[in-house]
């Protein structure tokens, strides 16, 4: 589904081919003539087939044989500090195998199940008879709590007996936290496995797939259910990994028998290792680095070099998850597995052997029911996972860009790579470094203007913006071109001028067609070949000298004049120059990157990591998906230039890129996808708390929820202010500083807070018999290093250190700033274990990021209580929009917001890209501070937040307890700035009402909605 811009290229990609069938003929440019007479259904047939057999092909092209006889030799990567990347060793293996048996699972025919009614009472049974089975009663009665509040989107309760899941567009069940969704889940699970139903858990984490899997696994055990399969599927590459991380949480937990067991869950070994000839390779191998079917082997009849698989890849450890999917009852996996992760061994699938499916197709053949736990998180991490933002050049930073450490990490190796890599890709990735560091240059000092038609003030430019480098090819066009005002120029003219930057021999215009420009003639094509030069020329290093310096734009202007209208303005002509620069630039970079990065793989294979980032961004952009550009109706890659005229220093280059479609990919996951992938509508059904918030861009799913449950079950939340002040007096703010002045203001808000409100409320908390078991308080923030400076700052008020706890990124332990370190040292705790908190002896205080502080923690008592006194919001959460995925968002959300469906496809998508569109331009004439954002912008920003906070205060709000969650950051409070909490949370209210979505989310939301509501009026602006 694109616009049709997009539409076209992708039928003549396909029309491209000697295996067309036959039928059709290129009428014009904008038609294609069915030339047979033929049923236009048996014809769509013959071309899906077509496309069906090119995949085939394709996955044909992967397919490895077996490492058996003979010599084989392979890259290994080691750990190397000492030099850029990663240290790489040849690996020697001299095999001599019998013929082994590599069995494959057999997928069969995707499952076929369009309706499933669930009796309520079978459910009510299993969580009996497991109640019993552990002496516990928590899942009977979480159970009876939810279906005696459960209520239809219409307001009706469900009163029939039964949930019926329908295969098709996502279902939602929005229920509070605390209300027993992962009751549900489980209990779900199991009655699919007494009634020989697979059933895919989709939930955030790795961790998490592990703790379902365990308490899956032991449910069904007491059900009798021994023989049920549950397999715990993430990437292979993270088994070992991720065996290590929860066996090392467990055993500092004292669980030393679950430790084991997690453990032996996900670690496995290496056979191919105990045949290498190279005792290095031995000594240094790296668990998830093998590279499993890439053995390199000279074939015995061609002399050809091949790759083969490793012989023992279907009895490996690593792959044991993967191999047992056929006989799985319940599969449970991550939601980025799920949106990209890939099978790495081969499986049958209707007969048919396929290389490399993805997990998606997987999941969808072989369950009959997919439950996405946190559905909303897992739509906001297909917005992050489908845009890339990768830095190519800043001037004069000591921090190195991406093609810096490519280009150093290259010349570091370049002596033991292979020939081609040093002859055809070094050349590319020299030049691409030099053009990026020469654009930044050159727009740091103002030589390259960021401006376009629409922004003739250049000082209006002191911030980060995108760029597209082809957005401007039409009105340029017409300019060289003539055309009158209000008309477009025609395709076959945009055709020449794009062929004016692009240096292959077939984009020439001497063998070519050439549209003639009005007033010149014959001279046209003479004309354009000397500006073509001259663009070329824009970005060719020649004596040292940088073409901007050595009079570009002079040079372009005089090849231009002959092309131009003598009455064209003089702004117009100096502002076709600078764009026509600019765009020389940036498909120069734009080209030598798409050629550096296909060859990602043997880079990678050569130690070169740095190449992984770019690499990784084609590739998910050239990733399949039904719906694969979004309300734009095209992919999107282009480049995000910060510019400053204040401080040149600020000057950046990005390569940036976004598409895909995370809102219609998560409502249609289990109709336009699965019919795509396996033929059959699936059963989607997701969970979520805040699934459903108008106006939010990551989280608020487009499909409306099915069922829910009222918020008011699971306790109450109080919203209050918290105005801390400074040593002057002065109250607070962090959010809208940056630089120093931000690290400072975290400081002075952990010694306020510390001082003016923590020891006395902590204090108040353990007083308390009824609060005496949660007297901890839980401080959210918006980043790892503001957490650090948090902590800092209480502990010069005078905390305790051994009182403060601070979450680290799970990936490394230690990575708060050295010179955070010189006072004693705080408790640190993984991101990824932080329900240990509560447990430590000594610490009340938890200080960690708001996005992993608001989901998934379940800090509560044997009783379900929270262990958790209050929350604090030390920051408000204010997003980068210039970030890609934030843009994304935004444009997605507004397109699908605001479009009217009609029952003609195209019109709607045109719709939407038009929508979109417009979008996309108040946006690019915006500047990104959040009060001079479109009010509009704003409130979708509010909307995010309050999602957040919601999630956020879930945290103290477990077991019916009564939480309260303070707002402490001055940018919150603010009545002068126009843009304080209270002023937009009315505003959204009322647009809420005019929309008639008020009185649903007041339903779903309950009193917490009336909490916050209570707290914009207490707080009423003048």
């Amino acid at each position: 589904m694109a616009i049709l811009t997009a539409f076209r290229r992708a039928v003549e990609d396909l029309f491209d081919s000697p295996d067309l069938p036959e039928g059709f003929a290129a009428l014009d440019d904008e038609y294609y003539l069915v030339t047979v007479q033929q049923r236009l259904a048996s014809l769509v047939d013959q071309v899906l087939e077509e496309l069906d057999g090119r995949r085939a092909a394709a996955d044909e092209g992967r397919s490895r044989e077996l490492a058996l006889q003979g010599h084989f030799r392979i890259g290994t990567q080691i750990p190397d500090p000492s030099r850029p990347g990663n240290g790489v060793i040849q690996a020697h293996y001299v095999l001599d195998l019998p013929q082994i048996q590599a069995p494959m699972p057999d997928f069969g025919k995707p499952k076929e199940c369009l309706r499933l009614q669930v009796p309520i009472d079978a459910l009510r049974a299993i969580a009996d008879a497991q109640d019993h089975a552990f002496g516990q009663s928590h899942r009977r009665k979480s159970l009876e709590r939810l279906f005696k509040h459960i209520r239809r989107a219409d307001d009706s309760l469900l009163a029939d007996g039964f949930l019926i899941l329908d295969a098709g567009l996502i279902r939602v069940l929005s229920a509070c936290t605390g209300s027993g969704k992962s009751v549900l889940a489980k209990l779900l699970a199991a009655w699919g496995v007494k009634n020989n139903l697979v059933t895919g858990i989709v939930v955030p984490r790795n961790d998490s797939v592990l703790s379902f899997t365990r308490a899956i696994r032991e449910e069904l055990h007491a059900l009798g259910l021994r023989d049920a399969v549950v397999v715990p599927l993430i990437s292979p590459n993270s088994m070992q990994e991720e065996a290590e991380k929860a066996a090392r949480s467990l055993i500092e937990e004292g669980r030393a028998q679950e430790a084991d067991e997690a453990y032996g869950e996900f670690a496995y070994g290496c056979a191919m290792q105990a045949k290498s000839t190279n005792t290095q390779d031995v000594d240094l191998w790296q668990p998830g680095h093998e590279r499993c079917s890439d053995f390199e082997g000279t074939d015995p009849e061609s002399g050809e070099t091949r790759r083969h698989r490793c012989p023992w890849f279907a009895h490996c450890g690593k792959h044991r998850h993967q191999l047992n999917l056929d006989k799985a009852d319940v599969i449970s996996t991550n939601h980025i597995n799920l949106m990209s992760g890939r099978l790495h061994i081969p499986v049958l699938a209707e007969g048919d052997v396929r290389n490399h499916m993805t997990v998606e197709e997987a999941l969808l053949r072989l369950t009959h029911v997919l439950l996405i736990d946190e559905a909303d998180a897992f739509q906001a991490t297909g917005f992050a996972k489908s845009a890339h933002h990768v830095t190519l050049a800043r001037y004069g930073s000591r921090q190195p860009s991406a093609l810096q450490e490519l280009h150093d990490q290259f010349s570091v190796r370049a002596g033991a790579l292979m020939y081609e890599l040093d002859r055809y890709v070094h050349p590319k990735i020299t030049q691409a470094r030099f053009l990026a560091e020469s654009y930044v240059s050159n727009a740091a000092h103002g030589r390259i203007a960021q401006r376009g038609p629409n922004e003739r003030n250049r000082q209006q430019l002191a911030r980060r913006r995108l760029i597209i480098p082809r957005r401007w090819d039409a009105w340029c066009t017409a300019r060289l071109w003539r055309a009158p005002d209000g008309e477009s120029p025609m395709r076959e003219q945009i055709d020449t001028f794009r062929k004016l930057f692009n240096p292959k021999e077939e984009a020439q215009l001497a063998g070519s067609k050439v549209p003639v420009v009005p007033g010149v003639g014959e001279s046209t094509r003479e004309h354009l070949t000397q500006l073509r030069t001259e663009l070329l020329d824009a970005t060719a290093l020649r004596e040292g000298t940088d073409p901007v310096f050595d009079n570009v734009h002079a040079r372009i202007a005089a090849a231009a004049r002959p092309l131009l209208d003598e009455h064209l303005a003089d702004d117009d002509r100096e502002l076709l120059v600078d764009l026509l620069v600019r765009r020389a630039y940036l498909e120069q970079i734009r080209a030598q990157i798409e050629y550096v990065t296909r060859s990602g793989t043997s880079l990678k294979a050569s130690g070169i990591t740095a190449a992984n980032e770019l690499t990784e961004m084609l590739e998910d952009n050239n990733q399949w998906h039904a719906a694969p550009y979004g309300p734009l109706g095209a992919p999107v890659f282009g480049f995000t230039a910060i510019h400053d005229i204040e401080d040149k220093h600020r000057t950046e280059l990005a390569l940036t890129s976004f598409a895909g479609d995370p809102h219609a990919y998560t409502a249609q996951l289990g109709d336009t996808t699965a019919l795509a992938l396996c033929g059959q509508r699936r059963i989607v059904l997701g969970l979520s708390a805040t699934a459903y918030m108008p106006g939010g861009t990551m989280h608020h799913l487009i499909a409306p929820p099915t069922w829910y449950v009222p918020d008011d079950i699971t306790g109450s939340l109080v919203l209050r202010s918290l105005t801390l002040r400074d040593e002057r007096n002065n109250p607070i703010r962090i959010s809208g500083t940056s630089d120093i002045h931000r690290d400072q203001a975290h400081q002075q808000m952990g010694r306020a807070m510390w001082s003016q409100h923590i020891v006395q409320h902590l204090k108040k908390l353990a007083s308390r018999p009824a609060t005496a078991h949660r007297a901890r308080i839980l401080v959210a923030c918006t980043s790892y290093v503001g957490a650090a400076q948090l902590a800092e700052g209480m502990i010069s008020a005078g905390a305790d250190p051994e009182m403060i706890a601070v979450a680290t990124r799970a990936s490394d332990e230690n990575t708060v700033p050295t010179h955070y370190r010189r006072r004693p040292a705080w408790y640190e705790i993984p991101s990824d274990a932080l329900e240990r908190f509560p447990h430590h002896p000594t610490a009340k205080v938890l200080i960690a990021p708001l996005a992993i502080a608001e989901r998934g923690l379940n800090m509560v008592d044997h009783s379900g209580r929270s262990l958790v006194g209050e929350v604090i919001l030390a920051v408000r959460p204010i997003p980068l929009m210039d970030e890609p995925a934030q843009l994304l968002a935004l444009i997605s959300s507004r397109a699908y917001s605001g479009v009217t469906r009609s029952a003609d496809p195209a019109e709607t998508l045109r719709d939407l890209a038009i929508t979109s569109s417009s979008v996309h331009e108040e946006l690019f004439r915006s500047h990104h501070f959040f009060q001079s954002l479109p009010n509009k912008v704003r409130l979708s920003i509010v909307a995010e937040m309050l999602i957040g906070i919601i999630q956020l205060g879930g945290r103290v709000r477990r077991g019916g307890d009564r939480g309260v969650l303070y707002l402490a950051d001055y940018a919150f409070h603010n009545p002068s700035s126009g843009s304080d909490l209270p002023r937009l949370i009315r505003e959204l209210r009322e647009g809420w009402s005019r929309s008639g979505e008020l009185e649903l989310l007041q339903n779903i939301y309950g009193s917490t909605l009336r909490a916050i509501f209570d707290f914009a009026d207490e707080r009423t602006s003048n």
